[in-house]
């Protein structure tokens, strides 16, 4: 059963108002807030109403990712009903959209239970990765029944925010549940002794040294990692963080200097970080700007605009400024994976917004990107929810929370001296 969505001119609600971002971000200027906002909810109610679903006991709601009769793909199980990523996703969209949908927290506390019902193999503070349709975890050859870290880390912070809006004192202790998840996280996804996001919970019982040293660009949320650490005092996160920033510099000096792109996955991260080799994990482009790192700016970006963290900005200037120039400030002509150098890639089109929300996130750091953050808001805008997949449709939606000032942070506990 799809979830309801919110009436076509339903109006946002007083408490539906902007996030406070660092000083000097800057944000669309073309269009009134409101219409932001109103822009915003009309894609949110056409995302809600294709992709959640009641289903699968109770009061559970889940992201139905094959919902659009498209191809879900990632190395998911044939009949697949869901993924962990999907349903981070879709915990941190629906407590951020709390204030603009009376049914936000009815379907936040219903992914909450589904997320219960489907523990990690190794930890119940993670996620069993890939759901199929049943209702059941997917089978070995998929590795069902592990953990994926970018879906963990997202329910953890999604809880935090839950928190915040809610608080605590129900029937779910959204706080104490989101220090459960994140010190699953620190205990089966973070590297004991290198301190790198490991990319799922089954990396330590592999053998395989070239894949324990290795990381998934698509989860460096440092934003994520700072806010762990704010809501614990656990100064573990901040060493994930430092070395999440430390990859991050190896690569862009040593392999991609003039574009600011980041691999899909990164590996030798006991010698000398470097872009995967073809195949390492997912397919020929691991090694390449691709389907996973298109996600790397928004996650990279929010650091910035959170926290004002000078290395996330150092990081996408160069992005940035290769991004513009190499399309000459058209958005559309950006294409879907490049090489390091640039290169678009031979086998991808262009225009997905699964790239061009996170394009808009990154241009958010600097007032010299205001006619192409424009250009962005404008041509995610013009392309509709029935032309692309979960995925991409997913990543617009997440993008606009950002762009439109609605991307929220969690509550900083008074003990926190602030610098």
């Amino acid at each position: 059963m799809a979830a309801a969505a919110l009436g076509a001119d339903t109006p946002a609600r007083p408490a539906f108002v902007a996030a406070s971002y660092f000083p000097g971000t800057i944000q669309p200027d073309h269009l009134p807030r409101a219409e932001l906002d109103r822009q915003l909810i009309a894609f949110y109610n056409d995302w809600k109403t294709t992709y959640l679903t009641q289903a699968c006991g109770t009061g559970r709601y889940l992201v139905k990712v094959d919902a659009d009769g498209k191809t879900v793909g990632g190395g998911t199980a044939p009949g697949t009903l869901t993924v962990s990523e999907a349903h981070g996703y879709a915990m941190l969209i629906s407590v951020m959209m709390a204030a603009a949908d009376p049914q936000a927290k009815t379907v936040f506390d219903g992914m909450f239970r589904y997320f219960q019902d489907h523990p990690a193999r190794s930890d119940r503070g993670l996620m069993a990765w890939n759901q199929i349709h049943g209702c059941g975890n997917a089978g070995t050859p998929f590795g069902g029944e592990n953990s994926a870290t970018d879906g963990d880390m997202d329910i953890a912070y999604a809880l935090l925010l839950a928190d915040k809006t809610w608080g605590s004192k129900g029937q779910i202790d959204y706080l104490g549940e989101a220090k459960t998840v994140m010190k699953a996280v620190l205990e089966h996804e973070v590297h004991p002794n290198a301190s790198h996001l490991l990319l799922g919970d089954w990396v330590n019982a592999d053998d395989n040294p070239e894949i324990e040293f290795s990381t998934r660009s698509s989860d460096f949320m440092t934003s994520h990692l700072y806010a762990f650490f704010l809501a614990t005092q656990d100064r573990r996160w901040l060493s994930v963080r430092d070395r999440t920033y430390f990859i991050i510099k190896s690569i862009l000096r040593n392999h991609a200097k003039e574009t600011g792109l980041m691999p899909d996955f990164i590996s030798r991260l006991n010698q000398s970080p470097s872009p995967a080799r073809s195949e390492l994990l997912e397919g020929a482009h691991d090694g390449d700007y691709s389907w996973n790192a298109a996600r790397y700016p928004w996650r990279v970006g929010l650091d910035y605009l959170l926290y004002g963290d000078q290395r996330a900005f150092r990081a996408l200037v160069p992005f940035n400024r290769w991004a513009r120039n190499s399309t000459a400030n058209r958005p559309k002509a950006f294409h879907d994976g490049y090489l390091l150098d640039g290169k678009p890639l031979a086998d991808e089109g262009s225009n997905s917004p699964a790239f061009i929300a996170a394009l808009g996130v990154s241009a958010m750091i600097s007032g010299d990107n205001q006619a192409w953050l424009n250009g962005i808001w404008d041509d995610l805008q013009q392309q509709s929810l029935s032309s692309n997949d979960y995925y991409a449709n997913t990543l617009k939606l997440l993008g606009m929370l950002v762009m439109s000032g609605h991307w929220q942070k969690p509550l900083t506990p008074v003990w926190f001296d602030s610098p």
